[in-house]
């Protein structure tokens, strides 16, 4: 989980008493030396972040406390101005961290209490939970869960339901690629959920998630299997008439490729020329892709036709926000599935809301960068949609 915090430099400004102003609006009330803070003070910064504690030569360092507009607060050791040994944050959604801290991330030993009900305790890595118990328990069961794989793909596939006829239906395919982070398995739990229940698609939606907790329940998301699910729902569909829905979520590298990993398997990833040359292969007329990950534009151009829609959570060269293991969602994922498509009448409308919000979250985190969201929108397929979306009032 990574928790940005607001690192301020004051060594180049001249503060010549207390309660100074800074060149960017902030404000600084306690003791100086030498144009710097230094000693006990509080500074308020322009955004509404507020920093208190001990300041030596510019630092805030040692013990303090951390308030931001959203909520999120912070009370524990600092260095250089982030979080750094023991404290308690209290994330904007209610989770509460209580443990070690190293550079502004949970590391270490500590515990997060999410507002659901769900304890992650135990050791932390940069940001990320890691359960030994839980990651030796999974490694002993790979071979058992590889056993499983081959009935659980086919009961899944099985289970579609044909095209009902005189109407647009609308398949869902849902793949959350890499389980190392449990983010990407809820995020496709939930959208899953949401597309059966508002959209449709029960009976006609299939899940591939790689997590340490489904590897024997649920198929799992490879490339032979995103091969065989799309084969099967173009079998069960009107290819010229129905609409697919692929949404795909994971971590994805520099290079374009989404990644599909398995705890302790060796997957390959998936390149956007693959997804394209898969999706060309079912026959499938009308399609809609959203690519939630880092770098998820470069999905766009090989996806490109009349009748494709095209969503991404980053521009080409851009990373995306939101993975961790303890999340409920991805950046993205939240704005575009859990805030905006409540209050939309077209997939395009809920984009719009989605790249507000996440140009929002991001400002008030202050990534190094934007994500930059993307969308090719047709008129083929934004007319061939809205057809699908009006039959479903």
């Amino acid at each position: 989980m990574r928790v940005f915090f607001f690192c301020l430099i004051f060594v180049s400004l001249n503060l010549q008493a207390q309660d100074a102003v800074s060149p960017d609006g902030g404000r600084y009330y306690g003791p100086v030396r030498g144009g710097i803070p230094h000693g006990t003070g509080r500074f308020e910064a322009r955004t509404g972040e507020i920093y208190e504690g001990e300041f030596r030569n510019g630092e805030l360092i040692g013990s303090g406390s951390y308030t931001r507009p959203d909520g999120a607060r912070y009370r524990g050791e600092f260095r250089n101005w982030k979080p750094d040994g023991k404290g308690r944050f209290v994330e904007p959604g209610g989770g509460i961290y209580e443990g070690d801290f190293k550079e502004g991330l949970y590391d270490g030993q500590g515990t997060l209490r999410m507002p659901n009900g769900e304890v992650f305790a135990g050791k932390w890595r940069q940001g990320n939970y890691f359960d030994e118990a839980e990651h030796r328990k999974a490694a002993l069961s790979v071979e058992a869960a590889l056993y499983r794989q081959r009935p659980l793909l086919d009961a899944a596939l099985a289970a579609l339901a044909p095209s009902r006829p005189g109407t647009i239906s609308l398949y869902l395919l849902a793949i959350g690629g890499d389980g190392s982070q449990e983010v990407f398995r809820r995020e496709v739990e939930f959208v899953r959920g949401k597309f059966d229940r508002d959209f449709g698609t029960r009976g006609r939606s299939v899940a591939l998630v790689n997590s340490r907790n489904t590897a024997d329940s649920a198929p799992m998301a490879t490339l032979t299997h995103i091969r065989e699910a799309l084969r099967a729902i173009a079998a069960k569909m009107d290819r010229d008439n129905d609409i697919l829905f692929v949404f795909l979520t994971s971590h994805a590298s520099k290079e374009h490729e989404l990644k599909l990993h398995q705890n302790h398997m060796l997957l390959r990833g998936l390149r956007p020329a693959e997804l394209a040359e898969l999706l060309r292969e079912t026959g499938i007329r009308w399609k809609a892709v959203v690519v939630s990950a880092c770098y998820a534009g470069a999905f766009i151009e090989p996806l490109k036709d009349e009748r494709t829609m095209t969503i991404a959570a980053s521009r080409y060269d851009r990373q995306s926000f939101g993975c961790a293991d303890a999340n409920d969602f991805t950046y993205f994922g939240r704005a575009f599935f859990k805030e905006a498509l409540a209050t939309s009448k077209s997939f395009d409308e809920a984009f719009l809301k989605a790249e507000a919000l996440v140009g929002e979250w991001e400002k008030r985190d202050k990534t190094e960068e934007a994500s930059l969201p993307q969308m090719h929108n047709p008129r083929a397929i934004s007319d061939h949609l809205r057809r699908w979306w009006s039959q479903k009032q």
